[in-house]
């Protein structure tokens, strides 16, 4: 058996218009993007800078990790009482033989949002996909830029490898092109 994500307790406020889960029905796949997905404008300035970051990551982890990594999956879900609703996270890590998952979150730089996606959307979304009975779930932010004073709910764990992610622990690799 292995052992469940915690969900730290925190006193932050969300980012303005995040909308946590508290609990998940049902969790699917989607080989589409949802319906109301638009065609994205061209970026510029630090917009620009951190997409054209995650690009590098994404080719970066599916050269390193072929079919374990999965970039930017759709995934759709209902929790009691609620519409159907949709998220991507950036990306997961499948260690089958280990029974990891990892959800990765990549920035530019570090900040607190990362904290909000990965532990209050894409892990109990994802819990619902792979059991915690079968699966351990990590996650981990991939960044360019580490500013240790940010202020964040949990202590940031730098590790230096993706492979080294702690279960329960808010990861983070510094990657750089």
């Amino acid at each position: 058996m292995h052992a469940v994500a915690c969900y730290p307790q925190v006193h932050y406020l969300p980012p303005v218009k995040f909308k946590p889960v508290e609990r998940v029905l049902w969790a699917k796949w989607s080989t589409e993007a949802p319906p109301f997905i638009r065609k994205q404008e061209r970026r510029t300035g630090r917009r620009a800078l951190g997409v054209a970051y995650e690009r590098k990551v994404q080719g970066y982890l599916q050269e390193l990790y072929g079919n374990e990594y999965i970039a930017s999956p759709w995934l759709h879900f209902q929790e009691p009482g609620g519409p159907l609703r949709w998220c991507q996270p950036d990306g997961i890590l499948i260690r089958a033989d280990e029974g990891i998952i990892t959800c990765i979150e990549v920035k530019y730089q570090h900040t607190v949002d990362a904290w909000w996606q990965l532990w209050r959307l894409y892990v109990p979304v994802l819990l619902a996909l792979f059991p915690p009975s079968l699966w351990s779930m990590h996650v981990c932010e991939v960044v360019k830029w580490f500013d240790p004073s940010t202020a964040f709910p949990q202590r940031p764990r730098m590790t230096p490898q993706l492979l080294d992610t702690r279960v329960g622990a808010f990861n983070v690799h510094i990657w750089h092109p």
